[in-house]
């Protein structure tokens, strides 16, 4: 799998997390980095050879992984080595051994007592300069650029791979709690369907089973007692059907505002802020179909988007759940709403999807219906 097909089949936080870290990186060691090779460089070869440096570079930090060294790491040392070495033989570029010091901290970042390894890669940096003194007398100021600019470079360079894996680490860790909190929470919404089901089906097939064992016996001796009961099974078993059809369309006991607490509560669990507002007029009885367009419309966020700011509106005869989140899914989260757009519609309402580059609105709304038809 190339680089491109990695990041673009990865979690979408997590590519964003690496693109933070790499542009921290960049930013901050970058701009010196060019301006001092603009400054130093005396001819064109020298500055094509440190663009293929810095471009090897860059490359190296697009692959840049917390579970493994990037793919082209081997190779770059080598190469930007290399480049190090010759600057400092002709001591024409000062500021070549940055590639170099980029590429090897990412490396070292990798292994045990990483402090100690940089101070030694720091010292081999620093050693690579010191050919510049094999055709050349020592001076201060060659022992300071080609000597003491390495190594302060390197520490500089490896604080900043440190510093930035180190915040990448810490927030793939909260992110990892937040996808993990999402999970339970439609765990839970999973486990509480699976209840309501369990009490709406288990005692009325236990009472089938039975009832059929019952009649089986008696279809010789009492056939009107056989028959009997198995009418009796019959309604139990339109009953049950029923009753477990009420609960799938969520018409079974379910409460707007009950689900509007729901709603709040698992994103604030999943780490998303959440802006709230209903409006539940006394004396006004909701449409009940809503409270289902809320329930899946947060399920549906909760597994296909991912937002950092989620906004509900609920009222007695609309509700609109907005999030900022679309933009990173991978999926797409209408497939999971069509089937509700029809029990909407079928139910006398109208709902609609709004896709935004950077907001993602389900919206159900009634027009005001007399209360008894509201109770349907």
């Amino acid at each position: 799998m190339t680089t491109d097909e990695q990041i673009a089949t990865e979690d979408p936080m997590a590519s964003r997390m690496r693109r933070q870290a790499m542009v921290t990186a960049v930013l901050t060691i970058a701009p010196l980095t060019l301006l001092g090779v603009a400054l130093t460089t005396r001819s064109w070869g020298e500055g094509l050879l440190a663009a293929v440096c810095l471009l090897l570079t860059l490359g190296v930090l697009r692959e840049w992984d917390l579970d493994g060294y990037p793919p082209r790491s081997v190779f770059a040392i080598v190469v930007t080595a290399t480049a190090w070495l010759a600057g400092a033989a002709l001591m024409t570029s000062p500021l070549s051994f940055l590639p170099l010091a980029l590429v090897g901290s990412l490396m070292i970042v990798r292994v045990r007592r990483r402090v100690l390894w940089v101070l030694i890669f720091a010292l081999a940096v620093a050693s690579l300069g010191a050919v510049a003194f094999i055709l050349r007398p020592i001076t201060a100021e060659r022992a300071a650029t080609y000597l003491l600019l390495p190594f302060l470079g390197v520490l500089f360079a490896a604080a900043v791979i440190g510093v930035s894996e180190r915040a990448w680490s810490i927030a793939r860790r909260f992110e990892r709690m937040r996808q993990m909190e999402t999970q339970l929470a439609v765990g839970r919404e999973r486990a509480r369907f699976i209840n309501d089901l369990h009490d709406i089906q288990g005692q009325s097939l236990h009472v089938i089973k039975l009832k059929s064992a019952v009649a089986h016996g008696m279809v010789r001796d009492d056939p009107e007692r056989a028959e009997s009961e198995m009418l009796e099974i019959q309604r139990l078993a339109r009953e049950t059907i029923s009753q477990t059809r009420a609960m799938t369309v969520d018409r079974y006991e379910l409460n707007l505002a009950v689900e509007f607490e729901n709603a709040k509560r698992l994103c604030e669990s999943a780490g998303i802020a959440v802006h709230a507002h209903v409006d539940l007029a006394e004396g006004v009885v909701p449409q009940l179909t809503l409270a289902h367009v809320l329930r899946e419309a947060t399920t549906n966020l909760l597994r296909h988007a991912q937002p950092t700011v989620v906004s509900i509106r609920a009222s007695s005869r609309m509700v609109e759940v907005a999030n900022d989140g679309v933009a990173e899914s991978r999926t797409d989260p209408e497939r999971g709403l069509a089937r509700l757009r029809e029990r909407v519609g079928g139910a006398g309402g109208v709902m609609t999807v709004t896709r935004e580059p950077d907001r993602f609105v389900v919206r159900a709304e009634f027009s005001p219906l007399p209360l008894d038809r509201a109770r349907s």
